[in-house]
């Protein structure tokens, strides 16, 4: 039986949340036919699904294994994201799927232990469900390898060429990967190229012919249809359309229509001399009609909004997890400026609404006979996210720090709350602490860790609490005592309340900020970034202190990624950036998303 057929007559969507439900309708999904059809086919021997996120990539992995749990034989090897992933498919979707599938149910072992977290047990078969990880690449002999999400950095490189080898040259083996669309460079990017790079194509209702669904690649749009847009802005309807590029028809942002475009479409060939050996299919997410295009374009907008302001993930991801193509690193232009050098010390800024003070501070123990000291910096920003530079001193002692922010009417709160004063531990950390614990500071630790996530209250007695990625993470509580633990008495109480030699320290994502405040020097973000003509001259001649290169991965040789490297004296850039850390707190540095405020504005 083929796997269409099979998926056409046992399968059936029951899944709680889900937004397929009911029997296996393939009219509903018709980019998955031809994989389908590559899975039962026995000249092929690797298949590649790169796929848009949430457009049924696990599901066709899903329906691919019930079909060979109960038709075909041989064992079988699935691997997910981690160890992790792997027992939670194990005892969730994977366990929920297969329980629909009576038959799937029927051959399932009678031993007590039939199901574990790696283990499902068949009459005269076995599926093994493992991460990628090294020792698993050893530990099974099974003539089908399922991989999932293989773009993720836990498949280093060799790692699917590994799991292949567990095939072995058996005459029935099938490898199959289904993942999002990962960097150029990547092992299962190399084997998509490999194969025959079967393309999802609408197919225009009016002349039925079939148009590639391109949504922001400027080069594929030149190469293809002359430079033609196939989607754009419909003023009459406030939505995106899909144009024909053949004939000029429209499809509009309905169901029905997104539907039609999607009905009759089918894959077109990139690569078409390739040995059928390998097969590579890829469907963007326009291929789910049931997924408005407006929603795309809110979503597409926010990500060239966050890029602009120097964020390149949210872009980055709009490209592999939406249009769903092999992603290369490129430099925006950044442009060239340093700053707005249009004032001077003293001046008062008026901008023309509320505005923040923040001092940040950066000590150094001193070099070549230099005695230890302190870089202070006071910023001021408007809600906007536009900033001045006030006042930079080197100072020798917390004391003069004190003095400082009282001089220029910066908030020093209480510990861990509303502070607006923000002290880098690199140097002394334990002593950075103490300080920090006694006047009420944060302090502050770089890192190259990604997506902190941040709790938000929701509003109203019912509401939920919900969490925003952000790029650093919520305050911690950090001893100014080597191996002194927080007491229990203080591990219940609300923030700000620690006990002495106590301070909170917030740890932050550099790449993501170290983009927003290079976009903000060099003006690509077109928010104001105010330096004082007379500034200190060891300030400007040193901003911004790195600069973004694109350079091959150190894990992988092969993905090129973008780095951040140090170009000049860095106090001064390491300043800024924890200016910039409060303000995005405060909610003056808006990110395109919802920002983290330390005291909410009262409800209007």
């Amino acid at each position: 039986m083929k796997t269409l057929d099979f998926c056409r007559k046992h399968i059936v969507f029951n899944r709680a949340g889900s937004p397929i439900t009911g029997p296996f309708r393939d009219e509903q999904y018709p980019f998955l036919r031809k994989p389908f059809a590559a899975a039962d086919d026995i000249e092929c021997k690797r298949l590649v699904f790169l796929k848009a996120s949430s457009s049924m990539g696990t599901v066709a992995l899903q329906c691919i294994l019930a079909k060979r749990i109960v038709r075909d034989v041989g064992d079988i090897l699935f691997v997910a994201q981690s160890d992790d992933d792997a027992a939670k498919f194990s005892k969730t979707r994977g366990k929920q799927f297969m329980a629909d599938i009576v038959d799937a149910e029927r051959l399932l072992s009678r031993d007590k232990y039939a199901v574990t977290n790696n283990l499902w047990l068949y009459r005269g078969k076995f599926v093994a469900i493992e991460g990628p990880g090294e020792n698993n690449q050893n530990s099974q002999q099974t003539p089908t390898v399922l991989t999932d999400e293989s773009h993720t950095e836990a498949y280093q490189p060799g790692t699917l060429a590994a799991f292949e080898k567990r095939a072995g040259g058996k005459w029935n083996r099938k490898l199959i990967h289904a993942t999002t669309a990962a960097d150029v460079g990547k092992e299962v990017t190399d084997f998509y190229y490999e194969g025959q790079q079967d393309e999802w194509n609408f197919r225009c209702p009016k002349c039925a012919k079939l148009f590639d669904p391109i949504w922001s690649d400027e080069d594929a749009l030149k190469a293809k249809y002359n430079g033609q847009k196939v989607f754009v802005w419909n003023d009459a309807d406030e939505s995106p359309i899909c144009v024909c590029p053949h004939c000029g028809s429209v499809s509009k942002d309905t169901a029905r229509d997104r539907f039609s475009v999607n009905r009759d479409g089918d894959y077109v060939s990139a690569n078409p001399p390739a040995h059928i050996r390998t097969r590579s299919f890829r469907w963007p997410v326009f291929a789910m009609h049931p997924i408005s295009w407006d929603g795309l374009l809110a979503e597409y907008r926010a990500s060239v909004v966050a890029a602009k302001i120097g964020n390149l993930k949210p872009h980055e991801d709009w490209i592999k997890k939406r249009e769903c193509r092999p992603y290369e690193a490129k430099l925006p232009d950044f442009g060239d400026a340093k700053g707005n050098r249009d004032y001077r010390l003293g001046d008062v800024w008026q901008p023309g609404g509320e505005t923040l003070r923040v001092l940040s501070c950066d000590p150094q123990a001193g070099k070549a006979g230099e005695p230890a000291h302190r870089h202070a910096l006071v910023t001021e920003w408007d809600r906007q996210g536009n900033s001045r530079r006030v006042c930079y001193r080197r100072i020798d002692t917390a004391a003069q720090l004190h003095e400082m922010a009282a001089e220029f009417g910066v908030s020093e709160g209480k510990p861990g709350k509303n502070s607006h004063v923000i002290i880098d531990s690199g140097h002394e950390p334990r002593r950075t602490f103490r300080e920090c614990g006694q006047f009420g500071w944060y302090s502050f630790k770089g890192s190259d860790l990604q997506q902190f996530h941040v709790a938000k209250q929701g509003i109203g007695a019912d509401a939920m609490n919900v969490t925003h990625p952000m790029p650093y993470s919520q305050p911690e509580p950090q001893s100014g005592i080597v191996g002194e633990a927080l007491p229990k008495s203080a591990r219940k109480v609300k923030a700000g309340r620690l006990p002495d030699g106590w301070a909170y320290c917030i740890t932050s994502h550099n790449p993501e900020l170290y983009g927003y405040l290079y976009a903000l020097i060099t003006g690509a973000s077109g928010r104001y970034f105010g330096i004082a003509q007379d500034m200190p001259e060891c300030y400007a001649k040193n901003m911004p202190g790195f600069m973004p290169l694109i350079e091959p991965d150190k894990k992988t040789a092969t993905v090129k990624k973008i780095v951040w490297k140090k170009i000049r004296e860095d106090h001064y850039w390491d300043l800024e950036i924890l200016a910039l850390v409060i303000a995005i707190r405060s909610g003056f540095f808006p990110l395109g998303k919802q920002s983290e405020i330390d005291t909410p504005p009262p409800l209007v």
